[in-house]
């Protein structure tokens, strides 16, 4: 199937933002891509078949490449790794078991298996070549959040750096660390939300600030929901009408989102 390139070249916004907590970073700041649409393998066949030399069919682009996408998730299951235009992807697995444990089935839950992506020439090319634009974003009024972890990582971020992350998984606490994100106040809104941004459903889940714990102004948890699929994507808001100094109360809501998006079993 012919394709024909994009003529226009890919843009790569990014957002500015001031280095938080620090005296020796006065001033600085740290760069983030700002949140884009979540695109579905629909979104791909269309662009796919819109560029496409022979005008083949959206949904029949939308198929094969499903098909293909699960044969991957099967092979790469199965041991094998995997090279595509984007990068190769394969199987890794963490676990320890003595050598008497060994004889059976090892226990999956001390076993945790994932899968590791390095990037391709050609998707290192395209982001040398991609034009960037950087926004400063202010940060003297509003929270922000910094990132998400399990609170493993939050107990032991010397070990999560030189053993991986754990991953965010559904039924399990997770902490947002923040900046001035304490939340309360009096409108029906304050709280966390997370949507679902994978799939086009828009199921959200909303967790009010008595079901925030810790609530504070650097840290802000919740337990993520038993039934979050693994591997949907959610975007995550955060709504507060406390000041920045946690104790004034406003009358309108101070209201800010995680820049990249929050996967589940990531």
């Amino acid at each position: 199937m012919a394709v024909k390139e994009p003529t226009q070249k890919n843009k790569l916004k990014l957002a500015a933002r001031e280095i938080p907590f620090s005296d020796d970073h006065a001033g600085q700041y740290y760069l983030q891509p700002r949140v884009q649409k979540c695109l579905t393998l629909e979104d791909i066949a269309a662009e796919v078949a819109a560029l496409s030399a022979r005008q083949e069919d959206a949904e029949d682009v939308g198929r094969i490449l499903r098909q293909a996408v699960r044969r991957i998730m099967w092979f790469v299951s199965s041991g094998y790794s995997v090279s595509t235009e984007l990068g190769s992807f394969r199987l890794t697995a963490q676990g320890v078991f003595a050598q008497g444990e060994l004889g059976g089935v090892p226990d999956r839950d001390r076993l945790r298996l994932g899968v590791s992506y390095t990037m391709s020439e050609a998707m290192r090319d395209l982001l040398d070549q991609v034009e960037i634009d950087v926004e400063i974003q202010p940060s003297d009024s509003q929270p922000r959040i910094c990132g998400v972890v399990s609170t493993e990582d939050l107990q032991r971020p010397a070990e999560a750096l030189r053993d991986g992350r754990t991953p965010l998984l559904p039924g399990r606490p997770c902490i947002l660390k923040c900046r001035g994100a304490k939340v309360g106040g009096p409108g029906a809104d304050a709280g966390v939300t997370l949507t679902r941004v994978d799939d086009g459903s828009g199921a959200s889940f909303f967790f009010p600030p008595e079901q925030l714990y810790p609530n504070t102004l650097t840290k802000v948890g919740f337990i993520l929901p038993a039934d979050m699929p693994a591997g949907s994507v959610w975007t995550v808001k955060l709504c507060t009408y406390i000041g920045m100094n946690g104790s004034l109360r406003l009358k309108n809501p101070r209201i800010t989102t995680l820049e990249s998006a929050l996967t589940i079993g990531d």
